[in-house]
């Protein structure tokens, strides 16, 4: 029998953690992450599902982070706006959505297609001003905002207005991510 070994996106055992300059710079590994995308003509029967497992849904532009009794067990979710009636869900995995939302709802497992990092500290900002276009100076919590990273499609959610965000990338672009966000903190 074959002996499997789980490994992070960047292909370790234990997920990257660094400080850098006063920037971390943190691999989480362990979030469930799933794709909801309602579906054409089930709006009342998606809304009232979302209601119950999610609470509220975030507005374009925003995520949300779901409080205890949501999202299973207490654990620590969030919702992601992706696009009209379109939303990423961190820390649910696709299998209870499934069985939350039914036929309202299309539902993917999204957990290893994203890279996920979590980049915390005083210089924050600036170090994400030297990857992207993104106005991250005038994020607040709970903003969300689609932007490329050293051309990869990535996500940048603010956890703390200037000193807490998430960056979500490709996961087979995982290794590039994490050079870019190292050399940006590492230039400051």
């Amino acid at each position: 029998m074959a002996s499997l070994t789980q490994t992070t996106a960047l292909g370790g055992t234990i997920p990257f953690d660094e400080t850098i300059g006063g920037n971390r710079i943190r691999e989480v590994s362990d979030a469930a992450m799933a794709s909801l995308a309602m579906l054409k003509g089930q709006g009342a029967a998606f809304k009232k599902a979302a209601a119950s497992r999610l609470g509220e849904l975030p507005a374009p532009g925003h995520a949300v982070g779901h409080a205890a009794g949501h999202g299973g067990g207490g654990n620590h979710a969030s919702t992601i706006w992706m696009g009209p009636d379109q939303y990423l869900v961190e820390g649910i995995d696709a299998a209870t959505l499934a069985a939350t939302f039914g036929a309202s709802a299309a539902i993917t497992d999204q957990s290893d297609a994203w890279v996920r990092f979590d980049v915390t500290g005083g210089d924050v900002v600036a170090m994400l001003e030297r990857l992207s276009g993104a106005d991250t100076r005038r994020m607040q919590a709970g903003s969300a905002t689609r932007t490329a990273i050293h051309h990869m499609h990535c996500v940048i959610v603010c956890r703390a207005g200037g000193t807490d965000f998430t960056i979500l990338g490709p996961r087979s672009s995982a290794a590039s991510l994490h050079h870019a966000l190292v050399a940006a903190a590492a230039s400051l």
